[in-house]
């Protein structure tokens, strides 16, 4: 998310930090969806390191997320909204 101005946002809105879920105080967070604690803790790990979902853009942990490019909650997600609903089968019944 990229804030040309200060104008474009709502005095209601809450922002919240991609990695740890804390909410955003200054514009630098907000533009940036992270907070400084977390930006600090990221610049000590190796880049080549840190892979992201691609959906939400939290941060993989698990090797199985890493391979699929997807968290674990996102990939629940998909396969609910891609999985055909069942449908209730009742008996004719007179």
């Amino acid at each position: 998310m990229k804030l040309e101005s200060l104008d474009e946002m709502e005095e209601h809105q809450q922002f919240f930090c991609w990695s740890c879920g804390k909410q955003l105080q200054t514009v630098d967070e907000i533009s940036q969806r992270i907070c400084f604690e977390c930006k600090k803790s990221l610049k000590g790990l190796n880049e080549e390191k840190v892979f992201f979902c691609w959906a939400c853009g939290k941060r993989l942990l698990d090797m199985n997320e890493v391979a699929q490019g997807l968290c674990h909650s996102c990939k629940a997600s998909i396969i609910r909204k891609i999985r055909p609903k069942r449908k209730k089968i009742f008996p004719y019944s007179e």
